[in-house]
């Protein structure tokens, strides 16, 4: 995938990072998503259910702070 040219189109920059942030997103919700149906079976925070939900929910926001990241890198050049 070659770079987007900024200067001449100022859509482009939003495209940069989109799918990393995209996933981030989706990520974030499957976790939340997993988070609410331990919480609802009654597990407490060392559930071990629990704890995926909650590694995953922070990779999910890595994955849409890399994207942020991204995007902001471009912007500066």
């Amino acid at each position: 995938m070659s770079r987007p040219e900024i200067s001449t189109d100022p859509a482009s920059l939003r495209r940069v990072g989109a799918p990393w942030r995209a996933g981030g997103v989706a990520v974030i919700l499957v976790a939340a998503l997993v988070i609410v149906v331990a919480r609802a079976q009654g597990l407490g925070l060392h559930a071990p259910l629990m704890i995926v939900g909650f590694a995953v929910l922070t990779v999910g926001w890595l994955l849409a702070f890399v994207g942020v990241f991204l995007r902001l890198r471009q912007a500066r050049r």
